[in-house]
């Protein structure tokens, strides 16, 4: 849904937050975000040193067996963060989740685990998968309470498999099934 040029498509609205196609304008404010620690480290990625001016050419759109969106905080239609499916396996209905809100002040305010029950919703009733994985570093805790909320189990864990400085801590795994879920009620833009 758009209500003008300057807005960006919204595929699904929850109540705070909207999620779109993720595009090249989106990458690149990815790839600023990643310069800032914080972000950096609780985004699952190491503080590396990124050039965010990439060329357009480099940005190869969205990866093959992947369902990336940008997130929008409702509001203000401020980009927010990026969310999304990776290494879709249809043949299993399998796939791996990841989220990054990049935007400080949208944390810890219920925009991610909305992000993240829309995209499950997606996923499951949508894509027709029935087991959604992710992984999150045991010093994440506000993330882990956003996946429980949204309908992750813990399912396992890697004991001290992150190194941060000179602490190692667990890497926590989690996964979602399509029959333990419950739907949210989204805003699906339907051709009917």
């Amino acid at each position: 849904m758009t209500s003008d040029q300057n807005s960006p498509i919204l595929n699904v609205k929850g109540s705070k937050v909207g999620l779109g196609p993720y595009t090249y304008e989106h990458h690149k404010m990815t790839l600023v975000s990643l310069q800032d620690t914080a972000v950096a480290v609780l985004s699952g990625n190491t503080f590396d040193v990124i050039n965010p001016d990439i060329d357009p050419s480099e940005f190869k759109g969205m990866p093959k067996n992947a369902a990336l969106f940008a997130v929008f905080a409702l509001e203000n239609l401020d980009l927010i963060g990026n969310c999304g499916l990776r290494d879709i396996d249809f043949r299993q209905g399998t796939a791996t989740f990841g989220i990054s809100i990049f935007h400080k002040d949208y944390w810890g305010k219920g925009y991610g685990t909305e992000a993240t029950r829309l995209t499950l919703d997606y996923g499951f009733r949508f894509l027709n998968l029935h087991n959604i994985y992710l992984r999150v570093t045991g010093f994440n805790e506000r993330a882990q309470k956003a996946y429980l909320k949204a309908g992750f189990k813990e399912i396992g864990r890697r004991r001290e498999a992150v190194r941060l400085g000179e602490r190692r801590f667990d890497v926590i795994f989690m996964d979602c099934l399509r029959t333990e879920f419950e739907a949210p009620v989204p805003g699906w833009t339907l051709p009917f």
